[in-house]
């Protein structure tokens, strides 16, 4: 016990200024309080570990672990170890994706009819038309990357999303999903994508923002338009260049020792539907957790039916951290050509129609969604003084990670936690990495030169 204590102590004084942090806004007073607002998530209760990581111009200048990987085994958390990446998994399907349509192997308005063929068939639900409504145009590879395809999750919320329970579909938890309509489970992605295509839609395709499968047919289009599983196709085309040697949908026996456990969240405060959470954390009550998955017996350590293009990955800090310094990079890491700057131009710019920017998460927080992740549509509405070139997405077990261009930084949080408040604390951290811009007066400001 007293050496996990002190190994906890040493990896919460992991602080790396590989860089001048200055260069990003970020001086010595603000690292140090993203240092004491990871150790607050740990104390209060609401992880029992955190790892953060922030870069600036390509160079880490904070790498912070604070408290326990396992807490039942009383592991130290490290920069090193391993995490369930969930829906941090959506935008390198995304980039695989756009790999593929850099080649013209696929194209963004294409339909994805012409991949699986189901899709040619679709329905939009309808509860007086009992065989569904007709589509009133094709759903589209861009709409499956900006989840205006109609495709949901499974859940309780609506009838489609009954259906999907019925189905047999899972939301990529890893599990074996039994279905609730005699049929034998989903074998494999392709079957799992020409499920999907066979209940109906929950709207016309790009009408609204849905989040749901869409990223994991994307895989299924990825795997067809490629000749190879999507598993192998990111493997050789994304995290071998990338030297992304953690990143992976099953952790190598070598590995299996580096997985954090995962954690459910017992959080007495109230729910809270915002993609960024922004409350205030010093009022929030302490956080409890109770174990989800033990690592020796995790789902991740052997070989699955289906490789989640939509939430299949496990990864670490220092290997997300790459795939987003490429992305930073415009789409190149160290002088090999991922995918090109302008597909990453495309990824990073808000895709929704209007009709899709009314629902109400997006609007309360200024919020797009590109090809692959959320955009900054209304500064003025985000819950910390980003740059309007930020973009940024989560996973369910309370991981984030964030983006930005105009200020050459880039951010990584993990933890193990479903539900709860972390992301709070995330705002928080966003909160210190961008100080609020200077008021300049009239006197100060710089006269135009308007020709």
């Amino acid at each position: 016990m007293a050496q996990a204590v002190a190994a906890m102590l040493a990896g919460a004084a992991l602080l790396a200024p590989a860089a001048q942090a200055g260069d990003c806004g970020l001086d010595a007073a603000r690292l140090e309080s993203i240092h004491a607002i990871d150790k607050a998530v740990v104390d209060r209760g609401f992880a029992p570990g955190i790892v953060t990581s922030i870069y600036c111009e390509g160079r880490p200048v904070l790498t912070h672990a604070h408290g326990l990987a396992d807490a039942a085994r009383q592991q130290a958390i490290t920069p090193e170890h391993l995490f369930r990446i969930y829906s941090m998994t959506k935008p390198v399907t995304s980039v695989a994706a756009m790999i593929l349509a850099d080649e013209g192997k696929l194209g963004l308005d294409d339909p994805v009819a012409r991949f699986i063929p189901e899709f040619g068939t679709a329905t939009v639900y309808d509860a007086a038309q009992p065989g569904g409504a007709t589509l009133a145009r094709a759903v589209t590879v861009r709409d499956l990357l900006r989840h205006t395809a109609g495709v949901t999750y499974r859940g309780t919320d609506n009838a489609v999303q009954k259906m999907y329970v019925k189905r047999g579909i899972d939301n990529g938890g890893g599990a074996v999903v039994v279905p609730e309509d005699d049929s034998k489970p989903v074998a494999g992605l392709g079957e799992m994508a020409s499920r999907i295509a066979g209940i109906p839609l929950l709207g016309q395709p790009g009408e609204r923002f849905t989040y749901g499968n869409s990223t994991d047919v994307l895989g299924r289009v990825v795997e067809v338009a490629s000749g190879q599983s999507l598993g192998a196709f990111m493997d050789e085309r994304i995290f071998k260049p990338l030297e992304m040697r953690d990143t992976s949908f099953v952790v190598s026996a070598g590995n299996q020792a580096r997985l954090s456990a995962a954690y459910w969240a017992k959080s007495a405060a109230k729910g809270d539907a915002r993609i960024l959470k922004a409350a205030e954390t010093g009022a929030l009550e302490r956080g409890s957790f109770s174990i989800a998955e033990d690592p020796t017996k995790s789902v991740f350590a052997k070989p699955r039916g289906i490789e989640f293009g939509g939430a299949g990955l496990v990864s670490s800090a220092a290997d997300y951290q790459r795939f987003l310094q490429m992305l930073l990079a415009g789409g190149s890491a160290g002088g090999k050509r991922i995918v090109s700057a302008a597909a990453v131009a495309e990824m990073t710019r808000n895709q929704l129609p209007e009709t899709a920017l009314a629902n109400p998460q997006m609007v309360a927080q200024g919020l797009g969604f590109g090809l692959g992740f959320a955009t900054i549509v209304d500064p003025a509405k985000a819950p910390a003084p980003v740059s309007p070139s930020f973009y940024f997405w989560g996973g369910a077990a309370s991981t984030y990670f964030w983006v930005d261009p105009e200020r050459r930084l880039s951010g990584v949080v993990m933890t193990q936690v479903f539900g709860g408040d972390v992301s709070a604390f995330y705002v928080d951290i966003l909160k210190q990495a961008y100080p609020p811009a200077p008021v300049k007066t009239a006197a100060a400001a710089t006269p135009q030169n308007i020709n």
